[in-house]
């Protein structure tokens, strides 16, 4: 069974990773889930106004970054 992820787990996940920027895929990392797992926590969280795209990559995969909000 998917464990559920929610919004403060990604967040905080985002700040043990002490990095500037980050991936969706570098979250999924640190929670041990796959990427598709954190989508619906990620999107929360960034409605929330708690984290915003900074750039996409060459890859164009999305970089993103925590607000002080």
């Amino acid at each position: 069974m998917t464990q559920q992820i929610t919004p403060d787990q990604v967040i905080q996940a985002a700040r043990d990773l002490g990095d500037g920027e980050f991936t969706r895929g570098d979250l999924a990392a640190k929670l041990g889930v796959e990427k598709s797992d954190i989508k619906p926590a990620f999107r929360k969280a960034r409605q929330a106004g708690k984290i915003e795209k900074t750039r996409d990559d060459a890859d164009n995969t999305g970089h993103f970054r925590l607000t002080s909000a």
